[in-house]
């Protein structure tokens, strides 16, 4: 994942897929860059992706119509979001 307005990275290069909620899922650990985030993606019936990151337990990123793109002739998902959600630790704190 890229922040394209700071440039900062997070690397997600050890993800499995697994069944949650009779759902199969691609899940997995950051694996570069700073902070502990985890990474939940979902094919969505329409063909996009709906992914989740979350660093606990403060904040969730959500990205819910992500869609398969071609870059630097690499497959990757690409989505926005322009917020982070205060998970419920950080609401308890404001």
């Amino acid at each position: 994942m890229t922040d394209h307005t700071t440039g900062w990275q997070i690397v997600f290069g050890d993800c499995r897929r697994e069944v949650r909620d009779g759902q199969q899922i691609c899940a997995g650990p950051q694996t570069a860059g700073r902070g502990q985030w985890i990474l939940e993606m979902r094919k969505k019936a329409d063909g996009y992706y709906h992914i989740d990151l979350t660093a606990a337990p403060h904040w969730r990123i959500r990205f819910e119509e992500c869609e398969l793109d071609t870059e630097d002739g690499h497959q990757c998902i690409i989505g926005w979001c322009n917020q982070a959600e205060p998970l419920a630790a950080e609401k308890e704190a404001a």
